[in-house]
Protein backbone atom coordinates (compact mmCIF):
# COMPACT_ATOMS: atom_id res chain seq x y z
CA UNK A 1 0.00 0.00 0.00
CA UNK A 2 2.78 2.53 0.69
CA UNK A 3 4.00 1.72 -2.60
CA UNK A 4 0.71 2.24 -4.45
CA UNK A 5 0.57 6.15 -2.72
CA UNK A 6 4.36 6.67 -3.95
CA UNK A 7 2.83 6.33 -7.34
CA UNK A 8 -0.30 8.42 -6.66
CA UNK A 9 1.41 11.24 -4.98
CA UNK A 10 4.66 11.67 -7.43
CA UNK A 11 2.82 10.34 -10.82
CA UNK A 12 -0.46 10.29 -10.37
CA UNK A 13 -0.77 6.87 -11.09
CA UNK A 14 -3.24 4.32 -9.38
CA UNK A 15 -1.48 1.32 -9.94
CA UNK A 16 -2.44 -2.08 -8.28
CA UNK A 17 -0.42 -2.78 -4.87
CA UNK A 18 1.69 -6.11 -5.99
CA UNK A 19 1.81 -4.27 -9.26
CA UNK A 20 3.31 -0.85 -7.56
CA UNK A 21 5.94 -3.09 -5.16
CA UNK A 22 7.14 -4.80 -8.24
CA UNK A 23 7.57 -1.41 -10.21
CA UNK A 24 9.33 0.71 -7.18
CA UNK A 25 12.00 -2.41 -6.73
CA UNK A 26 12.56 -2.10 -10.33
CA UNK A 27 12.46 1.70 -10.40
CA UNK A 28 15.56 1.45 -7.73
CA UNK A 29 17.40 -0.48 -9.95
CA UNK A 30 17.23 1.64 -12.87
CA UNK A 31 17.98 4.93 -11.42
CA UNK A 32 21.21 2.78 -9.80
CA UNK A 33 22.14 1.46 -13.39
CA UNK A 34 21.74 4.93 -14.92
CA UNK A 35 23.61 6.38 -12.07
CA UNK A 36 26.60 3.94 -13.75
CA UNK A 37 26.10 4.54 -17.16
CA UNK A 38 26.26 8.60 -16.32
CA UNK A 39 28.82 8.68 -13.53
CA UNK A 40 26.63 10.65 -11.53
CA UNK A 41 23.93 10.56 -8.87
CA UNK A 42 19.97 10.48 -10.91
CA UNK A 43 17.40 11.75 -8.85
CA UNK A 44 14.03 10.17 -8.18
CA UNK A 45 11.74 11.50 -9.98
CA UNK A 46 14.13 11.61 -13.35
CA UNK A 47 14.80 7.77 -12.65
CA UNK A 48 10.72 7.24 -12.07
CA UNK A 49 10.25 9.41 -15.15
CA UNK A 50 12.10 7.74 -17.53
CA UNK A 51 11.62 4.17 -16.64
CA UNK A 52 7.78 4.70 -16.74
CA UNK A 53 8.43 5.97 -20.44
CA UNK A 54 10.60 3.21 -21.57
CA UNK A 55 9.88 0.33 -19.87
CA UNK A 56 5.72 0.70 -19.51
CA UNK A 57 3.20 2.43 -21.11
CA UNK A 58 1.54 4.92 -18.12
CA UNK A 59 3.64 7.58 -19.82
CA UNK A 60 3.49 7.54 -23.24
CA UNK A 61 3.45 11.06 -23.85
CA UNK A 62 5.43 12.92 -20.66
CA UNK A 63 6.13 16.52 -20.72
CA UNK A 64 7.75 18.24 -18.31
CA UNK A 65 5.90 20.80 -15.88
CA UNK A 66 6.85 22.96 -13.04
CA UNK A 67 6.08 22.30 -10.17
CA UNK A 68 4.30 25.86 -9.26
CA UNK A 69 3.45 26.03 -13.12
CA UNK A 70 1.35 22.87 -12.69
CA UNK A 71 -0.30 24.14 -9.29
CA UNK A 72 -1.42 27.64 -10.84
CA UNK A 73 -3.18 25.69 -13.94
CA UNK A 74 -4.86 23.27 -11.46
CA UNK A 75 -6.09 26.62 -9.15
CA UNK A 76 -7.38 27.79 -12.21
CA UNK A 77 -9.44 24.70 -12.89
CA UNK A 78 -10.93 25.12 -9.69
CA UNK A 79 -11.55 28.81 -8.43
CA UNK A 80 -12.79 32.12 -10.20
CA UNK A 81 -9.83 34.81 -10.81
CA UNK A 82 -11.99 37.79 -9.46
CA UNK A 83 -13.54 36.84 -6.23
CA UNK A 84 -11.46 33.67 -5.25
CA UNK A 85 -14.04 31.38 -4.90
CA UNK A 86 -14.92 28.89 -6.28
CA UNK A 87 -15.88 28.83 -10.12
CA UNK A 88 -19.14 27.02 -11.61
CA UNK A 89 -17.12 23.78 -13.07
CA UNK A 90 -15.97 23.33 -9.69
CA UNK A 91 -19.30 23.48 -8.34
CA UNK A 92 -20.91 21.80 -10.59
CA UNK A 93 -18.70 18.81 -9.92
CA UNK A 94 -19.40 19.02 -6.17
CA UNK A 95 -22.78 19.78 -6.27
CA UNK A 96 -23.53 16.31 -7.86
CA UNK A 97 -21.34 14.67 -5.13
CA UNK A 98 -22.92 16.37 -2.41
CA UNK A 99 -26.68 15.37 -3.16
CA UNK A 100 -24.95 11.74 -3.59
CA UNK A 101 -23.56 11.92 -0.34
CA UNK A 102 -26.80 13.77 1.41
CA UNK A 103 -28.95 10.71 -0.49
CA UNK A 104 -26.67 8.01 0.76
CA UNK A 105 -26.59 8.82 4.06
CA UNK A 106 -30.15 10.72 4.10
CA UNK A 107 -28.61 13.65 5.19
CA UNK A 108 -30.10 17.26 4.88
CA UNK A 109 -28.36 20.00 2.24
CA UNK A 110 -29.28 24.02 1.23
CA UNK A 111 -28.64 25.35 -1.72
CA UNK A 112 -28.61 29.29 -1.39
CA UNK A 113 -28.56 31.06 -4.40
CA UNK A 114 -27.85 35.04 -4.52
CA UNK A 115 -27.50 38.03 -6.91
CA UNK A 116 -26.75 41.25 -6.57
CA UNK A 117 -29.71 44.03 -6.86
CA UNK A 118 -29.31 46.35 -9.84
CA UNK A 119 -25.69 45.23 -10.49
CA UNK A 120 -26.11 46.85 -14.10
CA UNK A 121 -26.33 50.20 -12.99
CA UNK A 122 -23.59 50.42 -11.47
CA UNK A 123 -21.48 49.28 -14.30
CA UNK A 124 -23.42 51.50 -16.47
CA UNK A 125 -22.79 54.58 -14.13
CA UNK A 126 -19.21 53.86 -12.22
CA UNK A 127 -17.86 51.40 -14.76
CA UNK A 128 -16.87 47.32 -14.63
CA UNK A 129 -13.44 48.15 -12.91
CA UNK A 130 -15.79 49.42 -10.12
CA UNK A 131 -18.37 46.42 -10.70
CA UNK A 132 -15.40 43.98 -10.32
CA UNK A 133 -14.24 45.47 -7.14
CA UNK A 134 -18.04 45.04 -5.54
CA UNK A 135 -17.99 41.75 -6.70
CA UNK A 136 -14.56 40.70 -5.12
CA UNK A 137 -15.89 42.25 -1.94
CA UNK A 138 -19.29 40.45 -1.79
CA UNK A 139 -17.06 37.36 -2.58
CA UNK A 140 -14.58 38.19 0.73
CA UNK A 141 -18.20 38.68 2.60
CA UNK A 142 -19.63 35.38 1.56
CA UNK A 143 -16.06 33.20 1.93
CA UNK A 144 -16.03 34.97 5.58
CA UNK A 145 -19.87 34.01 6.89
CA UNK A 146 -19.39 30.47 5.21
CA UNK A 147 -18.73 27.59 7.17
CA UNK A 148 -15.53 25.38 6.84
CA UNK A 149 -17.64 22.67 5.22
CA UNK A 150 -19.82 25.10 2.98
CA UNK A 151 -18.74 25.28 -0.77
CA UNK A 152 -19.10 28.82 -2.37
CA UNK A 153 -18.69 29.63 -5.59
CA UNK A 154 -19.48 32.30 -8.39
CA UNK A 155 -22.05 30.74 -10.56
CA UNK A 156 -21.71 33.60 -13.47
CA UNK A 157 -21.53 37.51 -13.50
CA UNK A 158 -23.30 39.00 -10.31
CA UNK A 159 -24.31 35.63 -9.05
CA UNK A 160 -23.24 33.20 -6.51
CA UNK A 161 -24.45 29.91 -4.73
CA UNK A 162 -23.91 28.69 -1.68
CA UNK A 163 -23.75 24.95 -1.10
CA UNK A 164 -24.84 24.23 2.85
CA UNK A 165 -24.24 20.19 3.91
CA UNK A 166 -26.24 18.75 6.68
CA UNK A 167 -28.36 22.00 6.82
CA UNK A 168 -32.06 22.13 7.29
CA UNK A 169 -33.64 25.18 5.43
CA UNK A 170 -33.74 27.57 8.46
CA UNK A 171 -30.36 27.38 9.56
CA UNK A 172 -29.54 27.89 5.88
CA UNK A 173 -31.76 30.97 5.76
CA UNK A 174 -30.08 32.17 9.30
CA UNK A 175 -26.73 32.17 7.45
CA UNK A 176 -28.24 33.67 4.42
CA UNK A 177 -30.03 36.30 6.17
CA UNK A 178 -26.67 37.20 7.62
CA UNK A 179 -24.72 37.51 4.86
CA UNK A 180 -27.44 39.94 2.86
CA UNK A 181 -27.33 42.00 6.29
CA UNK A 182 -23.45 42.61 6.18
CA UNK A 183 -23.57 43.22 2.16
CA UNK A 184 -27.03 46.00 2.85
CA UNK A 185 -24.47 47.63 5.72
CA UNK A 186 -21.40 47.18 3.48
CA UNK A 187 -19.86 50.89 2.40
CA UNK A 188 -17.99 49.71 -1.21
CA UNK A 189 -15.29 52.35 -2.27
CA UNK A 190 -13.58 52.17 -5.79
CA UNK A 191 -11.49 54.74 -7.66
CA UNK A 192 -13.08 57.60 -5.16
CA UNK A 193 -16.96 56.53 -5.74
CA UNK A 194 -18.62 55.33 -2.77
CA UNK A 195 -21.97 53.20 -3.14
CA UNK A 196 -24.43 50.51 -1.26
CA UNK A 197 -25.43 47.47 -2.44
CA UNK A 198 -28.02 44.82 -1.87
CA UNK A 199 -28.45 41.09 -2.47
CA UNK A 200 -31.12 39.06 -3.28
CA UNK A 201 -31.10 35.19 -2.17
CA UNK A 202 -33.08 31.98 -3.06
CA UNK A 203 -33.34 29.04 -0.84
CA UNK A 204 -33.89 24.83 -1.57
CA UNK A 205 -33.44 22.04 0.43
CA UNK A 206 -32.76 18.44 -0.65
CA UNK A 207 -35.12 16.62 0.23
CA UNK A 208 -37.81 18.75 1.62
CA UNK A 209 -38.34 20.82 -1.82
CA UNK A 210 -36.34 18.03 -4.36
CA UNK A 211 -34.61 15.23 -4.44
CA UNK A 212 -32.96 15.08 -7.82
CA UNK A 213 -30.03 17.39 -8.29
CA UNK A 214 -31.49 19.80 -11.41
CA UNK A 215 -34.63 20.25 -9.92
CA UNK A 216 -32.90 21.51 -6.71
CA UNK A 217 -31.22 23.97 -8.21
CA UNK A 218 -34.46 25.52 -10.54
CA UNK A 219 -36.05 26.12 -6.83
CA UNK A 220 -33.51 27.95 -5.61
CA UNK A 221 -33.06 29.68 -8.78
CA UNK A 222 -36.60 30.18 -8.82
CA UNK A 223 -36.73 31.34 -5.25
CA UNK A 224 -34.23 33.88 -5.78
CA UNK A 225 -37.00 35.91 -8.57
CA UNK A 226 -39.44 35.37 -5.95
CA UNK A 227 -37.26 37.61 -3.41
CA UNK A 228 -36.65 39.66 -6.24
CA UNK A 229 -40.21 40.53 -7.01
CA UNK A 230 -40.82 40.73 -3.13
CA UNK A 231 -38.58 44.02 -3.28
CA UNK A 232 -35.08 42.73 -3.17
CA UNK A 233 -32.95 43.07 -0.23
CA UNK A 234 -33.87 39.55 0.78
CA UNK A 235 -33.92 36.03 1.18
CA UNK A 236 -36.92 33.70 -0.19
CA UNK A 237 -37.30 30.03 0.98
CA UNK A 238 -38.91 28.19 -1.81
CA UNK A 239 -42.52 27.13 -0.88
CA UNK A 240 -44.59 24.83 -3.59
CA UNK A 241 -47.50 26.12 -1.85
CA UNK A 242 -47.26 29.28 0.49
CA UNK A 243 -50.71 27.68 2.09
CA UNK A 244 -48.90 24.64 2.55
CA UNK A 245 -50.25 23.99 6.33
CA UNK A 246 -54.15 25.54 7.44
CA UNK A 247 -53.45 28.62 9.33
CA UNK A 248 -55.56 29.43 12.24
CA UNK A 249 -56.12 33.64 12.93
CA UNK A 250 -55.30 33.36 16.54
CA UNK A 251 -55.46 37.22 18.40
CA UNK A 252 -54.83 36.84 22.06
CA UNK A 253 -52.01 37.34 24.53
CA UNK A 254 -48.63 34.99 24.25
CA UNK A 255 -45.90 35.11 26.63
CA UNK A 256 -42.32 35.09 25.01
CA UNK A 257 -38.57 33.87 26.53
CA UNK A 258 -35.89 33.63 24.62
CA UNK A 259 -33.81 30.29 25.36
CA UNK A 260 -30.44 30.01 26.87
CA UNK A 261 -30.43 32.72 29.17
CA UNK A 262 -31.45 31.80 32.93
CA UNK A 263 -31.87 36.14 32.82
CA UNK A 264 -34.16 35.96 29.79
CA UNK A 265 -36.67 39.05 29.66
CA UNK A 266 -40.74 37.51 28.98
CA UNK A 267 -42.28 39.73 26.80
CA UNK A 268 -45.78 39.96 26.25
CA UNK A 269 -47.23 39.69 22.90
CA UNK A 270 -50.31 39.17 20.80
CA UNK A 271 -50.84 36.27 18.13
CA UNK A 272 -51.68 36.95 14.88
CA UNK A 273 -51.76 33.25 13.13
CA UNK A 274 -50.90 29.59 14.20
CA UNK A 275 -50.53 26.42 12.05
CA UNK A 276 -48.51 23.57 12.25
CA UNK A 277 -45.80 25.03 10.81
CA UNK A 278 -45.34 28.23 12.59
CA UNK A 279 -46.72 31.62 14.49
CA UNK A 280 -46.94 34.91 13.61
CA UNK A 281 -47.27 37.27 16.26
CA UNK A 282 -46.88 41.28 17.29
CA UNK A 283 -44.09 42.50 20.23
CA UNK A 284 -43.03 45.61 21.26
CA UNK A 285 -39.58 44.65 20.72
CA UNK A 286 -36.95 42.83 17.79
CA UNK A 287 -36.37 39.14 18.70
CA UNK A 288 -32.88 38.43 16.70
CA UNK A 289 -33.11 36.17 13.82
CA UNK A 290 -32.25 32.27 14.34
CA UNK A 291 -32.80 32.69 18.37
CA UNK A 292 -34.40 29.60 20.08
CA UNK A 293 -37.73 31.02 21.63
CA UNK A 294 -40.51 29.19 23.50
CA UNK A 295 -43.86 30.93 23.32
CA UNK A 296 -46.73 30.18 25.65
CA UNK A 297 -50.40 30.12 24.34
CA UNK A 298 -53.38 30.06 26.60
CA UNK A 299 -55.03 28.00 24.37
CA UNK A 300 -56.98 26.59 27.63
CA UNK A 301 -57.24 28.18 31.27
CA UNK A 302 -55.47 24.59 32.90
CA UNK A 303 -53.04 23.76 30.41
CA UNK A 304 -51.51 26.70 28.13
CA UNK A 305 -49.14 25.65 24.73
CA UNK A 306 -45.88 25.41 24.88
CA UNK A 307 -44.11 25.79 21.67
CA UNK A 308 -40.28 25.88 20.68
CA UNK A 309 -38.89 27.05 17.59
CA UNK A 310 -36.92 29.64 15.69
CA UNK A 311 -37.28 33.54 14.43
CA UNK A 312 -37.37 33.31 10.92
CA UNK A 313 -38.98 37.29 10.16
CA UNK A 314 -38.68 40.11 11.85
CA UNK A 315 -40.72 42.88 10.75
CA UNK A 316 -40.97 46.40 11.85
CA UNK A 317 -44.20 48.44 11.36
CA UNK A 318 -43.15 51.29 14.12
CA UNK A 319 -40.42 52.19 16.67
CA UNK A 320 -42.28 49.81 18.91
CA UNK A 321 -43.91 47.34 17.12
CA UNK A 322 -42.65 44.33 15.22
CA UNK A 323 -44.10 41.41 13.10
CA UNK A 324 -42.17 38.48 14.12
CA UNK A 325 -42.41 35.14 12.21
CA UNK A 326 -41.20 31.73 14.36
CA UNK A 327 -41.07 28.60 12.60
CA UNK A 328 -41.59 25.42 14.50
CA UNK A 329 -39.35 22.22 13.53
CA UNK A 330 -40.59 19.17 16.15
CA UNK A 331 -37.15 17.65 15.04
CA UNK A 332 -35.41 21.42 16.48
CA UNK A 333 -38.12 21.50 18.57
CA UNK A 334 -37.12 17.83 20.37
CA UNK A 335 -33.40 18.74 20.20
CA UNK A 336 -33.79 22.38 21.99
CA UNK A 337 -35.72 20.82 24.82
CA UNK A 338 -33.85 18.08 25.00
CA UNK A 339 -30.92 20.79 25.75
CA UNK A 340 -32.77 22.83 28.27
CA UNK A 341 -33.71 19.77 29.96
CA UNK A 342 -30.19 18.83 30.07
CA UNK A 343 -28.96 22.40 31.27
CA UNK A 344 -31.44 22.13 34.35
CA UNK A 345 -30.63 19.15 35.42
CA UNK A 346 -26.68 20.02 35.28
CA UNK A 347 -27.74 23.47 36.96
CA UNK A 348 -29.50 21.09 40.03
CA UNK A 349 -26.78 18.88 40.52
CA UNK A 350 -24.52 22.43 41.34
Amino acid sequence: MVCKVIFQTLASLDILPDMAVEYWRKILQHRQELGLLLARKVDLMTAMCDFLRTSTNYLVNSRLVDVSTFERVIHETMYDGLTGLFNRPYFDEAYEQQVSLAKRYNTDLAVLFMDVDNFKEINDTLGHVVGDVALKRIGAIINEAKRESDIAARFGGEEFVLLMPHTESVNAFILGERIRKVVEHEKFSAHGQSFRLTISGGLASYPTNASDPKTLLHLADSATYLAKGAGKNNIALYKKDKRRYLRVKLSQPVLIKELGFDDSRIYAGTSKDICIGGILFENDASLPIGAHIQISVPVSAATPLLLIGTIVRVEAFGEKSFEIGMTISFKEMEKIANTEIAQFLKDGDR
